[in-house]
């Protein structure tokens, strides 16, 4: 048997809340998830999906001239794009 690790991490509640009841949704528990989320970025040798300030939540739009993040216009079709990439590539390493 493969010796196991424990990993500890701290989290906003409502943040913890919110994921927990999405990955109930999809009939998993925190801890699936998060094995997912290392077998894929074991599979794609990094971070599963593009990290850039576009990315960021819609809320901490404030205006470049305030020197905050900005979005581009069509932030929800991307969003939606990659929703779409990551759940059909969810299943994909659960066997």
């Amino acid at each position: 048997m493969v010796q196991q690790s424990l990993i500890q991490i701290r989290v906003d509640r409502p943040l913890k809340e919110e994921v927990a009841s999405i990955f109930s949704s999809l009939g998993i528990d925190m801890s699936t998830a998060v094995r997912v989320f290392f077998q894929q970025c074991r599979k794609v040798k990094g971070i599963p999906f593009a990290l850039t300030l576009a990315d960021a939540h819609p809320k901490a739009i404030a205006g470049k001239s305030k020197g905050k993040w900005s979005f581009p216009k069509d932030w929800e079709k991307q969003d939606k794009a990659l929703d779409k990439e990551i759940e059909a590539g969810f299943y994909a390493d659960i066997v």
